[in-house]
């Protein structure tokens, strides 16, 4: 049951991407412009690193390190929260 849940609508490059997790929708508010992107495209819209990297022009390699560097930022910030 989703009686309490809110939706966060994020858009990037011009799509819009619909998160239904609070936590999940904070902790993505707290991401620069850049990170939050890269991450909804990865796990949101399914793009490839390569994918993503053709879209905001960058490398592959730099698109996979800055992911991982955010999704450790992520969990960080999310268990923050959990810890409160």
């Amino acid at each position: 049951d989703q009686y309490f849940t809110t939706e966060q609508l994020f858009n990037v490059l011009g799509l819009d991407v619909v998160v239904a997790d609070d936590s999940i929708s904070d902790a993505l508010k707290g991401l620069s412009e850049r990170k939050r992107d890269i991450i909804l495209l990865s796990y949101f819209l399914e793009l490839t690193d390569r994918e993503i990297g053709d879209k905001l022009n960058m490398l592959r390699a730099s698109v996979q390190y800055q992911r991982t560097r955010t999704l450790q930022q992520l969990k960080k910030i999310m268990e923050g929260d959990a810890n409160e």
